[in-house]
């Protein structure tokens, strides 16, 4: 995920005033997204390091803490993505369920596939973004142990109110809550993304997790920490925004939308990625599954015409977050439907058994003195 810094903390960084930062967005020496509201300013924390670096101006410290941590759950880099040594490729069509199994038991087939499907059925439950899983996570028992816990706030996050589909697949179950009669396309497509997005290493939400289990939280609260980090506008928005972007060309087309973003100095939303220079090998991979969904032809047309246009005006290349808000933008589901969340869950509770077995309270940030 890119990380994104508001103005004020842009200009900080840069130690500059923010009149001087716009007008580096106005010389095109750096780049601004506008936020989900439409008006405030986004700014790649990379491209402003990137500048810094360019320039005489010192380089201030970079936010750190003095503990290096190694794990073994998720290795990522250009060639691909591995869920405990086992490549993300041979796991996309994979039941969520047993890939759940591989990053907390390491096997795919020891957990219970009958784990995910055991809660009754949450009455009103919405789950329309990250918030309300925070408050589904409410329910859970905080005695339990970390997979069951994770099991059971999964299984209310994936209840219907009717019943109609307990005992179902999980990816089935959750698409129900939004869609009842999705198609097994869409239902296929859901799963490929929570595999594909269940965990990407030490991302800032997956830190505060490990944070809360070195000192011992209780499971469930180690996942509302995780949630309400990921809630922020600068992590798990860019699937809404890029969704937001296949509807601006839908109603002006690529070529324009593309251009005005261009001539603005902005970040075109589902392009470009800290980690991933060359491409971002998940977005491939999703975006099968999504192109198999069924879909009016206006919309396939504009995810189509927004690919093609993007490959000769941007020149960042395109991450998954471009593929989820294809498939939310094709599937006609909400924009901002929480399913990065829902499926990061699954790493969070991987990186919660790994930290236990680390000294506790082993974080601590590293103060400067002014």
């Amino acid at each position: 995920m890119t990380t994104y810094l508001r103005a004020p903390e842009a200009a900080r960084r840069l130690g500059v005033t923010t009149a001087t930062l716009y007008s580096y967005v106005s010389r095109g020496r750096i780049e601004r997204t506008l936020g989900s509201d439409g008006r405030s300013s986004l700014f790649d924390l990379a491209d402003i390091d990137a500048l810094i670096a360019a320039s005489s101006r010192p380089v201030p410290p970079a936010p750190t803490i003095d503990v290096r941590i190694s794990t073994s759950i998720t290795r990522l880099d250009e060639s691909g993505l591995r869920y405990r040594g086992v490549p993300v490729d041979e796991l996309v069509d994979e039941p969520f369920e047993r890939v759940c199994s591989l990053l907390w038991n390491g096997s795919l087939t020891s957990l219970d596939d009958a784990a995910l499907r055991g809660a009754s059925p949450t009455p009103n439950a919405a789950r329309s973004d990250v918030l309300s899983l925070i408050r589904l996570a409410t329910d859970v028992d905080p005695l339990l142990e970390p997979v069951a816990a994770a099991c059971q706030l999964l299984a209310a996050i994936a209840s219907s109110e009717t019943g109609e589909q307990q005992g179902a697949p999980f990816a089935h179950r959750l698409v129900a809550c939004w869609a009842p009669h999705a198609s097994p396309q869409l239902v296929r497509a859901v799963n490929s993304t929570l595999v594909l997005l269940a965990d990407h290493g030490l991302a800032t939400s997956t830190l505060a997790v490990r944070v809360a289990a070195s000192v011992r939280a209780a499971p469930v609260a180690a996942l509302v920490a995780g949630l309400a980090t990921v809630q922020g506008e600068l992590h798990g928005a860019a699937a809404s925004h890029a969704h937001g972007l296949f509807v601006e060309v839908e109603k002006r087309g690529a070529v324009p939308v593309l251009t005005r973003y261009r001539s603005d100095n902005r970040r075109v939303p589902g392009f470009g990625h800290k980690i991933y220079r060359d491409c971002d090998p998940r977005f491939e991979r999703l975006l099968e599954r999504v192109r198999e969904i069924p879909a009016p032809a206006h919309r396939r047309a504009v995810v189509d015409e927004t690919i093609e246009s993007a490959g000769a005006l941007v020149s960042r290349v395109p991450n998954i977050d471009l593929a989820l808000g294809a498939l939310s933008y094709l599937a006609g589901l909400p924009c901002d439907i929480p399913l990065f969340a829902i499926a990061r869950i699954a790493g969070w509770t991987a990186h919660y058994l790994e930290e236990l077995e680390e000294r506790p309270v082993r974080f601590r940030g590293l103060a400067n003195s002014p």
